[in-house]
């Protein structure tokens, strides 16, 4: 949200002008003309007063976007003139951008080499090794039923337990390969895990520069992503970079190899030399991040104002406002309190204030423009009525307010408590009552108990 141009809220009363009626008390015969013509006397009147706080404002559109160039080429259609009103889809522009379409191809010729990692199926070595064992197992009983047939006992037995003796060795050999066929494709599992682990960052990278090339390809023809008002050009600033490819490159560890995979073009996108017309033409050059086009929704218009903490507990949502603006001298608009932020901003001469929006309701003639500065003038509470005296019947001495009371024909110095001021008339809280009468006019010729009428 726009920054507000004015920070300090300020209050005052609003004392009306239309005087309830009241019966007075004085007599006909104690109302006289004064004696000096330049003294008037005027009544203690009780009007309504409400108080009202002036909020510095600003006018804010609904929504504005500002579409920028992808890459950089050459600006070779502009379909829109500034102040025309645009769909949202619609095409506004087209970038031509033969780097943006080489770096696409690169990406999907790079996409195209990498293979998905099949498992590896070593060879089946222990059915090879059962077969052995078996094989050799047959053999050996085979030499012993032929040792059986040896007549003499003792070389029988012999025999016999040579054989036994070989096999038991044979199968100990056995065991052992076993168990290095057990190792074997345990570490065969290993690298199986690692080729897929490899394989499968290598075509995170090579998607993930496929499709930001894809988006890059795709941005090159600039399309309305809201309905508004075009206006050509729009801030220019090396920070928007970031925001133009974020939607355009994975996050995570692996985000900061991409941009040198994908040669993705990230130029000045300057608003270039000064003197120099910056609104962008058809044919002119542009780099990444140069601003062709802003849509502005005015379709809504609100008024935001930072709202002092001491009076934000007494505004509530609905509570409605005058709004005034520079712009606009003599004519007010009338709006609605939308929202109070929950959470405050700080304010410049301490404490906290909270944003607050305003609706403008009704036709709005003239209609303001968004960035337009004002004053939201807020009432707080209800309207009151309070009796009060024209605002320069009231005088100061010695930091006590005090008025001039016409008293039988004599002019009393009264001490009152003085309440809220409006542009001319002043609350009076104390020391007066209803049907007083007292000097409004030459008060610098009246001394106590000067006869006045």
């Amino acid at each position: 949200m726009t920054a507000v141009t004015r920070t300090f809220t300020t209050r005052h009363a609003v004392i009306g002008l239309t005087a309830v009626a009241m019966p007075l008390t004085l007599t006909a015969a104690a109302v006289k003309e004064p004696i000096d013509p330049s003294i008037q006397i005027d009544d203690v009147r009780r009007v309504s007063v409400s108080e009202v706080i002036d909020v510095p404002a600003q006018v804010n559109a609904r929504n504005a976007a500002t579409l920028r160039a992808a890459a950089r080429g050459v600006l070779v259609d502009l379909a829109v003139e500034p102040g025309q009103l645009v769909e949202a889809g619609d095409v506004l522009g087209v970038i031509d951008s033969p780097i943006a379409q080489q770096r696409l191809a690169r990406a999907q010729a790079a996409a195209d080499t990498v293979k998905v990692i099949h498992k590896i199926t070593p060879a089946s070595l222990d059915d090879l090794i059962c077969d052995i064992q078996e094989q050799g197992n047959n053999q050996y009983d085979a030499a012993k039923d032929r040792a059986r047939l040896i007549p003499v006992p003792t070389l029988r037995d012999k025999v016999l337990d040579q054989i036994d003796e070989e096999q038991d060795q044979f199968n100990d050999t056995i065991d052992d390969l076993n168990d290095y066929t057990d190792d074997v494709d345990k570490n065969l599992s290993k690298i199986y895990k690692i080729l897929v682990g490899l394989n499968g960052v290598l075509r995170l990278l090579t998607q993930s520069a496929l499709d930001a090339a894809q988006n890059t390809v795709d941005a090159l023809t600039l399309r309305a992503p809201i309905a508004g008002t075009v206006q050509l050009g729009g801030s220019e600033s090396n920070a928007v970079i970031s925001e133009l490819l974020a939607d355009r490159l994975p996050q995570g560890p692996l985000a900061s190899l991409l941009p040198g995979l994908t040669g993705i073009d990230i130029g000045t996108g300057g608003a270039g030399d000064a003197g120099v017309d910056a609104t962008p033409q058809e044919g002119d050059p542009v780099t990444a991040g140069k601003a062709i086009v802003t849509i502005v929704d005015a379709s809504v218009l609100t008024v935001v104002g930072q709202l002092d903490e001491t009076d934000v507990l007494q505004v509530r949502q609905g509570d409605e406002a005058e709004v005034s603006l520079e712009a606009t001298p003599g004519t007010t608009y009338t709006a609605t309190v939308l929202s109070i932020d929950t959470l405050p901003t700080s304010a410049a001469r301490g404490g906290v204030s909270y944003r607050t929006t305003f609706s403008l309701e009704g036709p709005l003639d003239p209609a303001p423009l968004p960035g337009m500065t004002g004053i939201a003038h807020l009432p707080l509470g209800g309207t009151t009525t309070s009796l009060s005296v024209p605002l320069k019947a009231v005088l100061q001495e010695a930091g006590q307010h005090f008025v001039w009371l016409v008293r039988a024909g004599r002019a009393v110095k009264q001490l009152v408590k003085a309440g809220k001021a409006g542009p001319d008339r002043q609350e009076i809280l104390e020391g007066l009552e209803d049907g007083d009468r007292l000097v409004v006019s030459g008060l610098e010729k009246i001394v106590d108990g000067m006869t006045v009428e």
